[in-house]
């Protein structure tokens, strides 16, 4: 599963709208709805919504790109 979809399935099951975890990410919603719809962001910013998601961060080489 690409990384944009994780995300947004890991913030579906947290019971969260893009909102709310822009809020906790420190960013704007419209980054996360980018980011979602397969738009790039920095490792830095996929930590930070790891963190707020309360997930790990885990990148499979094998899927850079996919999106």
């Amino acid at each position: 599963m690409p990384i944009a979809q994780q995300i947004a399935h890991h913030r579906q099951l947290a019971g969260l709208t893009q909102s709310e975890l822009a809020r906790r990410v420190g960013c704007a919603q419209s980054q996360i709805c980018k980011i979602e719809g397969g738009g790039g962001c920095s490792l830095e910013t996929l930590q930070a919504i790891a963190d707020a998601l309360g997930e790990v961060l885990r990148i499979d080489p094998a899927q850079l790109g996919e999106e």
